[in-house]
């Protein structure tokens, strides 16, 4: 089993989501990445936000674990992790991701609220969505909401 950091990044009103060539059309999920062989949680988790989008986090907490059988049988270690709003600019590594952008909590709680995979907007575009209930990415995001609504806790 390989332990795979899975981090939602915020700048304190806002949060970091990306996609991946290989996720469903529209879907934007948390960053992530396998820790390497002698790195703690902290460094994988920071190393992994600054070489996928550039961003230098200044602190983090961990949220929750969760096997995840897919494609192999992985180890998902869910954090939080903080920027310093003034220091967000993202600058994507396009060798890793397809894109990345910052989300408000209204544009979240919206996407929580779609099925998966949801149909066109009015505009023909495809609306933006986030991943399924049972996926820890979910879960983080949900607690970020929380979070936005009760600014002093760590869920």
């Amino acid at each position: 089993m390989s332990p795979v950091v899975i981090t939602l990044v915020s700048d304190g009103s806002r949060c970091l989501l990306a996609r991946q060539a290989s996720f469903p059309k529209g879907m934007y999920s948390a960053l992530s990445g396998f820790c390497d062989v002698g790195e703690t949680l902290e460094e994988t988790v920071r190393r992994e936000v600054a070489e996928e989008v550039g961003l230098e986090v200044t602190s983090l907490w961990y949220s929750a674990s969760q096997h995840w059988p897919f494609p192999h049988s992985t180890l998902m270690i869910a954090c939080h992790a903080q920027v310093p709003p003034q220091q967000s600019e993202i600058s994507i590594n396009e060798q890793e991701l397809e894109a990345a952008r910052w989300f408000s909590r209204e544009e979240l709680v919206e996407a929580l609220g779609r099925e998966a995979r949801p149909s066109k907007a009015t505009d023909n575009s495809l609306a933006f969505w986030v991943p399924p209930k049972q996926a820890i990415a979910h879960h983080l995001i949900q607690e970020w909401i929380k979070q936005q609504d009760s600014p002093s806790c760590h869920c």
